[in-house]
């Protein structure tokens, strides 16, 4: 498997499994992620992707790229100065934080799984987010979203861990609560254009997936 550069790929050595997660880390919720299904359904075998994950390091993850991918980088935004500094950086600042960990003019990827991020942004961070992405993704290449939108989600982004046969293991990294943002589907189109958005999915536990491309 060809990785990234070294200084931008995650050695497996570093990663935790699930076993080593933190005691902050709750126990996970398995469900059925009929978007996800789709994605991984419609992947060409013959010709593997570059995979862009905006969520942590899980070694759970990385052993299923490397049956889909032939390059993978992860970052999660929030690693440095937690979910409160991001969401205090003014559009400028937010904007040079992604130039710094997203720069253009890598090989482009073909997949990018954006997990819970877009429930914790604020401002216009999504619409600086989703324009970043579109200029590092390929032309048609597909973006994962997940919009919590009944009840309380976590206060802080949780860990995802891809199993087999598209379900999705929900692995909550605190126990506090907060309210769902609860977007119409519309507003959160605007939100990541200019990926369009081509199918969506409500789920019984609060959940809407959404698969888009990048247009």
């Amino acid at each position: 498997m060809r990785w990234l550069r070294k200084s931008q790929a995650v050695p497996l050595t570093a990663l935790k499994t699930p076993a080593e997660l933190t005691e902050r880390d709750e126990s996970p919720t398995v469900h059925d992620s009929p978007a996800l299904t789709e994605i991984f359904g419609n992947l060409d075998t013959d010709r593997p992707v570059r995979v862009l994950d905006l969520g942590p390091a899980l070694q759970t993850n990385l052993d299923f790229y490397t049956k889909i991918a032939n390059g993978v980088r992860i970052v999660p935004l929030q690693r440095n100065d937690g979910l409160e500094g991001l969401q205090q950086l003014d559009a400028e600042a937010f904007a040079a934080r992604l130039d710094r960990l997203l720069p253009i003019g890598d090989d482009a990827f073909g997949l990018v799984l954006m997990w819970d991020l877009l429930n914790y942004l604020v401002d216009e961070q999504p619409s600086l987010l989703a324009h970043h992405l579109a200029a590092v993704a390929e032309r048609g290449a597909s973006i994962y979203v997940m919009i919590f939108t009944a009840g309380t989600m976590p206060r802080e982004p949780s860990r995802y861990e891809l199993l087999a046969g598209g379900r999705l293991a929900y692995r909550p990294t605190t126990r506090r609560r907060t309210a769902a943002p609860d977007p119409p589907p519309a507003k959160v189109e605007r939100w990541i254009k200019p990926f369009r958005v081509e199918r969506s999915f409500l789920l019984r536990h609060g959940v809407r997936e959404f698969i888009a491309v990048n247009a």
